[in-house]
């Protein structure tokens, strides 16, 4: 089997914040996944394979990549290349932000400038998370205006 990644795998992979987000965000959405990039006339295009779907197509061997990666630190990408489909697993490079912070940044910009693009739920731990800082931002607003 050939080892050479295709260019438009490659390409997208190096635009880390998007697939990182969108990586992050269909592990959130619909829990271990696989993202898949296809290029077709009109350009590279993404999905979001859940886990069922290899379940039902019985591919042991991206099963148990599923079942071994960290969603907050790396994804899957599964793409056809010469020779067949391959997956590969992609881990945050050092010193860089890792796919769930990815996320959350995105997330907590949507909440303030883009509140509409957000889902009709968020997970338990993000909404803890932004009603902790309120509860701070609270706390040191009225600390500053009683000094």
């Amino acid at each position: 089997m050939s080892t050479a990644i295709p260019q438009f795998v490659d390409e997208t992979i190096r635009e880390w914040d998007f697939i990182a987000f969108f990586a992050y965000d269909g592990f959130e959405a619909s829990g271990r996944g696989v993202v898949g990039l296809s290029k077709d006339s009109e350009g590279t295009k993404a999905l979001y394979g859940p886990r069922d779907y290899f379940d039902r197509e019985n591919n042991q061997r991206v099963l148990q990549m599923l079942d071994d990666y960290n969603p907050e630190s790396e994804f899957l990408v599964h793409f056809d290349a010469t020779g067949g489909t391959r997956t590969i697993r992609i881990k945050t490079p050092d010193g860089g932000r890792n796919p769930k912070r990815v996320w959350f940044f995105e997330m907590l910009r949507r909440v303030q400038d883009e509140p509409e693009t957000l889902p009709e739920t968020l997970p338990d731990w993000f909404v803890s998370l932004c009603d902790k800082m309120a509860g701070t931002e609270n706390e040191n607003s009225r600390t500053s205006q009683s000094t």
